[in-house]
């Protein structure tokens, strides 16, 4: 009889280090759905996944109660000011030593995210092997006089240890964007119109996106 294959692993990279200027107060501490907002989106990934969920902050950042699978590091300071792909490239070295296959690349402020997004992008990644990884892309808005298509990087699933190894070469490089680290994966865009939820690309990024937001999902639990 052979030998079972080993589950696949499934963890996460959550950004919480930015900060939150055109909010005016920390995005991870907005009050969403009774709890602070990323102590919800952490436990609704760590529902999805067997793995750590690595939340990367700033240094001496204070960051509300998490799930007991997370873990947090932060931004290294000898890449100053590195933007996301800082970020992702110090949460996916923890991933990578702990041997994670697959993980979730997200932001704090990914309001609407859903269960089914994680697991369409990993179920993706699993069915094609060859996949570094999975890109939503929303097309131009019909009547924009514009063929610029618009990426999802904070909203994607990479295979861990190719991507870390991507990110650095970026950073060794003097790339600044994660968009640079999915060129090198060779990874596939999934149009926006094809998500289980396609709010799930929405960020929050001021207080009147945001009061929208609260607005938008009252609206639809009430």
């Amino acid at each position: 009889m052979s030998a079972k294959a080993p589950a696949t692993s499934f963890g996460a990279v959550i950004l919480a280090g930015g900060r939150s200027s055109r909010m005016g107060q920390p995005k991870p501490w907005l009050p969403w759905r009774g709890r602070p907002l990323l102590t919800h989106l952490v436990e609704l990934v760590a529902s999805v996944c067997n793995h750590p969920i690595v939340v990367v902050g700033a240094a001496g950042q204070e960051l509300p109660p998490l799930h007991p699978s997370a873990v947090r590091v932060d931004d290294p300071s000898e890449y100053e000011q590195g933007g996301p792909l800082v970020g992702l490239f110090t949460g996916l070295g923890v991933l990578a030593a702990h041997r994670t296959d697959i993980a979730f690349l997200g932001a704090c402020d990914n309001l609407f995210l859903t269960a089914d997004h994680l697991r369409l992008l990993f179920a993706t990644l699993v069915a094609e092997p060859g996949l570094g990884g999975i890109l939503p892309v929303e097309a131009p808005a019909s009547g924009e006089a514009t063929d610029r298509h618009f990426p999802h990087p904070l909203a994607s699933a990479v295979r861990v240890a190719p991507a870390h190894a991507a990110a650095r070469e970026v950073l060794a490089r003097g790339g600044r964007r994660p968009l640079f680290m999915f060129d090198r994966l060779g990874a596939r865009w999934l149009d926006a119109t094809s998500l289980p939820e396609p709010r799930v690309l929405r960020t929050c990024n001021t207080p009147d996106e945001y009061a929208a937001a609260l607005a938008e999902d009252r609206a639809a639990s009430g």
